[in-house]
């Protein structure tokens, strides 16, 4: 029917019979709302992750590359989402050096770092693509200040993501079981409600099924658990 949006969409097939999760990807800033963020948070269903790419922190780049949106906005968005539901995992894609980019431009991109505290994120350097808006524009910031601020938003990142896997450790998650570990016997790999990697030692559970278990350690990107009880489905 021509009456259905993503949000009535999303809504439906949260409610299939027998979905254990339902995962879905990068939608854009201006087309997430609150409203969606409720169904979100209402919804257990409904993995508790969301890929937004946000890609500079500084207004006259987002115009520049033609994004619609402000920062001010995608911020708003983000802090109502985690006022309701402050479990979410948020991961983006984010651009360094483009064009006319300045060092404050950049430092207003550390400072949606610093502020979101994304669980991941996905940058690059900017390239001409054919085809866009941005292929007019004159490549101008050196290929060397590209690759600093690549560098100083990596550390950052780096940082950042490890303060949060380090709060994993203790906590009980519900892990879907997705593959054999192919280094460990006995140990199974999966993901969190909010789409982190998991290795669970000593786990004869069968991929599609939920653990539950607590989480001992991780590395990196990656979170190590024990099997608290039998398979949750």
């Amino acid at each position: 029917a021509h009456d259905v949006g993503f949000y009535e969409l999303l809504d439906r097939v949260s409610q299939v019979d027998g979905l254990k999760r339902l995962r879905f990807t990068s939608p854009h800033p201006n087309d997430w709302n609150n409203r969606l963020s409720d169904l979100m948070a209402e919804r257990a269903t409904i993995c508790n992750h969301l890929h937004l790419p946000f890609q500079a922190g500084s207004d006259r780049i987002l115009e520049a590359m033609n994004r619609n949106h402000t920062i001010a906005e995608y911020l708003d968005k983000i802090r109502y989402m985690r006022s309701i539901n402050p479990g979410l995992e948020l991961t983006t894609d984010l651009i360094v050096g483009f064009p006319t980019e300045t060092d404050a431009d950049f430092d207003e991109t550390l400072r949606v770092l610093e502020e979101v505290q994304f669980s991941q994120i996905f940058p690059f350097k900017y390239s001409p693509r054919p085809g866009t808006k941005a292929e007019k524009l004159e490549d101008d910031v050196p290929r060397a200040v590209k690759e600093e601020r690549l560098a100083r938003a990596i550390a950052l990142q780096e940082r950042i993501a490890d303060a949060r896997m380090a709060a994993y450790v203790g906590t009980e998650q519900e892990v879907l079981i997705d593959g054999a570990n192919p280094k460990f016997r006995g140990a199974m790999n999966g993901r969190t409600d909010g789409f982190r990697p998991v290795t669970v030692r000593d786990c004869d559970a069968e991929i599609g099924e939920i653990v539950a278990a607590r989480i001992t350690a991780y590395k990196q990107h990656w979170l190590n658990g024990e099997v608290m009880a039998e398979a949750l489905v």
